[in-house]
């Protein structure tokens, strides 16, 4: 809505490793002479030249994130995690929401996704200082990560909004989520960037349906949020959170086109409250057919 509004291409999604381009993993990055262009010109470097550079920065930083999360005290089990990312979870926590699969969350930390993510922004047509909002849940770290190595890579300024909730698996170990990962990623001179707000996650985006807790409504995920010294997106519905959220972004872009929404995990201010979202594809989207109205179809939608 409003300035934010997305027309072409719609949103790049990632929500399952199985789902992306199986080649793209091959580590063979694009090596078309495909110039990246800023919007007062040119930037050196083919767009190969930008996979690998983002491929390679996520390779630290996946080094970064296990040697910060040894230093906190928390182990990384090699049964769950045999490379020693450190950015794979447990399987049940307290801010666990949803099933996950181990399997998937593994494949998510090759450092080839991070040149899978160039080559789609670029066939996005994305260009040096161009802004895109990024929203994450915690299910899929590795592919936050992923993103945001591709828009350091591509001088991309990226606004995030993360939510604490994560399946199993995923960001979800009390005090060492995406929010700590990044800001360990900052003190190293990783990655430049911080989050613009947490919110709880969750059903609805409202910190309930924390898996096998007695009535869904436990607070770990509100409170987990609120430890984080972030702003915290809270509301009492669907609709309002997204509105927040929508409010977030457009202070944050201050007047410049948002040129890409970027969903990662499934987050449900994303794109999860209608069934429409069912129809789209892991990957660019690039238009939606039939895309839902109403207050609670989604920020892809917007």
């Amino acid at each position: 809505m409003r300035d934010f509004r997305l027309r072409h291409p719609l949103a790049l999604l990632l929500t399952c490793a199985a789902l992306l381009p199986v080649e793209a993993l091959s580590g063979a990055p694009d090596r078309s002479e495909t110039r990246v262009q800023a919007r007062g010109g040119p930037v050196s470097g083919s767009l190969g030249d930008k996979q690998v550079q983002a491929a390679r920065l996520m390779e630290r930083s996946l080094a970064s994130i296990a040697a910060h999360r040894r230093s906190k005290g928390l182990r990384i089990d090699p049964a769950l995690d045999p490379t020693g990312t450190g950015i794979i979870g447990d399987e049940f926590t307290p801010l666990t929401t949803s099933l996950g699969d181990v399997k998937a969350k593994r494949t998510g930390t090759n450092p080839a996704f991070a040149a899978v993510v160039v080559k789609y922004f670029g066939e996005a047509g994305l260009r040096r200082g161009d802004v895109v909002a990024v929203g994450a849940s915690g299910s899929f770290p590795a592919f936050l990560l992923a993103s945001l190595c591709a828009a350091r890579a591509l001088e991309l300024e990226p606004l995030i909004i993360y939510s604490i909730g994560a399946s199993m698996f995923g960001a979800n170990v009390p005090g060492f989520t995406f929010v700590e990962m990044v800001d360990g990623l900052r003190a190293d001179g990783l990655l430049p960037y911080g989050l613009l707000a947490v919110s709880p996650g969750g059903r609805d985006d409202l910190g309930t349906g924390v898996l096998f807790d007695e009535d869904g409504k436990s607070d770990a995920l509100v409170a987990e949020a609120k430890r984080s010294g972030l702003p915290v997106i809270e509301a009492r519905s669907l609709a309002a959170s997204i509105e927040k959220r929508l409010q977030v972004y457009e202070a944050a872009a201050a007047g410049r086109p948002i040129r890409l929404f970027v969903n990662v995990g499934g987050a449900a201010p994303n794109y999860v409250g209608t069934p429409a979202s069912l129809d789209l594809p892991n990957g660019l989207v690039l238009r939606a057919r039939n895309g839902p109205s109403g207050a609670t179809r989604g920020l892809v939608f917007e």
